[in-house]
């Protein structure tokens, strides 16, 4: 099939509602979290597991998926992930208690995990090389649009109606979702895989992976010696060698391990990693920040955290049509030194900080999130052949959210650790700073550690010129 689909922007936008409903659930969920943590009664640790069953579950199965809709097509993923998005959204607004309400993210997040695995791999499938940092960029405003429209909307929800509130917002969205991939997938004709789903080395990477984030995160309540992390380690150490054993034999690799040559992959891989954990280490703690110490009320605070959204909407588009043009080297790098910066700014306040500072650093952060992402993920998606794209698009998904959900657990973690440690008499405003900023020092190093990356990766040959490589990549296997 031609990757010059001529009705390929009626396909965009099947994925691009599917990137808007995730992220807006997103968006509008963080800032709820105090609400939901004061009304079911939960602590910051266990009502963080809102956000991190939810990650979580998308690294178990976004791998999985991937290699499945290569042999399914993209058209039953999405319907597919419609279906459980929507059922999720349903059992979360119906919980009447934590436990409940994580049960609903996970089916949620298996909704999620489906069209969030595929959405690249459309895209740069429809669009032709030429234009991908374009489409890209434009599915970048998607992800930033659903964040602008969350916070302010939660914020409106919340003061009207209660947290469930939040979740039943997705249903029309879905339907219209569902309705669309009926109505613009019909004269679709993809390229199938006809051998067997490689999904063995899919499902043991999540698994390996999904033990070790969860280790990650148990880390401030278990202690070293306890043998149910160092269980989590042996599952996780023996799935990856199952992992390896499999993506060494060509008739079960997904990819192959000699893709790992390729590295204009592996870096943007690895920058991607460090980019996500360095942002969620401090949106997760930004809502808690903003209310208690702050003292803002929740449309406040949606208004406040609009502001990372719409430099992402802004820049993204004009950072994909760049890497088109001057490739992705100098715009990675850049914005991952920028975003750093407007992190590194977070570690200086306290409850005095005013509010052109507060948005001052969040204007900075966004600048250099919005300028990172989009060549980033042409890079990525540049790096392999078209019939690699399903899976490496899930890839780039899977990624995505362990970083988020590694973000979480480390900040959470360490947030605990250093709350709990400051003075007995210490107030409650200084409690939290005492964990938020080690917090923000922490994710300061993780963009310092990228920009290191963004500087030595390899940069393919016709990137001088161009930033995508019009020769075919080698396929693995």
């Amino acid at each position: 099939m031609s990757n010059q689909y001529p009705h390929r922007y009626r396909l965009f936008a099947v994925a691009a509602i599917g990137t808007f409903m995730a992220t807006l659930d997103g968006s509008i969920v963080n800032v709820a979290l105090p609400t939901i943590a004061d009304e079911l009664r939960a602590s910051v640790d266990l009502v963080s597991w809102v956000v991190l069953a939810y990650s979580l579950t998308l690294i178990a199965w976004m791998l999985v998926f991937g290699a499945w809709v290569q042999h399914r097509g993209y058209a039953f993923g999405y319907r597919f992930g419609f279906l459980f998005f929507l059922a999720g959204s349903l059992v979360c607004a119906a919980a009447s208690g934590i436990g409940v309400l994580i049960l609903g993210r996970v089916v949620q997040a298996t909704g999620t995990a489906m069209f969030a695995a595929i959405g690249p791999g459309l895209v740069t499938t429809v669009f032709p090389a030429e234009e991908r940092g374009k489409a890209l960029g434009l599915s970048v405003m998607m992800v930033s649009a659903g964040f602008m429209a969350g916070p302010p909307l939660g914020g409106l929800l919340l003061s009207v109606w209660s947290w469930p509130a939040v979740f039943l917002i997705n249903v029309p969205v879905g339907l219209i979702g569902l309705w669309m991939v009926r109505r613009y997938f019909a004269g679709f004709v993809q390229e199938l895989r006809q051998d067997r789903p490689r999904v063995a080395a899919a499902a043991a990477m999540s698994v390996s992976l999904v033990a070790a984030v969860f280790a990650v995160k148990m880390v401030n309540r278990w202690p070293v010696s306890d043998m149910r992390l160092w269980g989590l380690a042996a599952v996780s150490v023996a799935a990856l060698a199952v992992f390896i054993r499999l993506e060494t034999r060509p008739q079960t690799a997904m990819l192959g391990l000699g893709i790992l040559r390729n590295r204009q992959f592996t870096g943007a891989v690895a920058a991607q990693q460090v980019h996500f954990i360095a942002v969620s280490a401090v949106l997760i703690l930004l809502p808690f920040y903003l209310e208690r110490v702050q003292g803002l009320e929740p449309k406040q605070v949606g208004l406040y955290l609009v502001t990372l959204p719409v430099l992402m909407f802004l820049v993204a588009p004009v950072a994909g049509w760049l890497s088109d043009r001057i490739g992705f080297r100098v715009l990675t790098t850049l914005g991952m030194a920028t975003m750093g910066l407007g992190i590194l700014l977070f570690s200086g306040w306290s409850a005095q900080t005013s509010a052109p500072a507060i948005l001052g650093s969040l204007v900075v952060l966004g600048l250099g999130v919005g300028m990172f992402g989009t060549p980033n993920s042409s890079a990525l998606m540049g790096s392999v052949t078209e019939a690699q794209r399903a899976v490496v698009s899930s890839i780039l998904a899977t990624n995505r959210n362990i970083g988020q959900s590694l973000g979480v657990a480390l900040s959470t973690a360490l947030f605990s650790f250093f709350e709990h440690r400051s003075p007995g008499s210490a107030s409650p405003t200084a409690a939290f700073l005492a964990g938020f900023r080690p917090v923000t020092l922490l994710a300061a190093g993780m963009a310092a550690l990228g920009v290191l990356i963004c500087l030595i990766r390899a940069t393919p040959p016709a990137a001088r010129h161009n930033s995508i490589d019009s020769t075919p990549p080698q396929d693995y296997p």
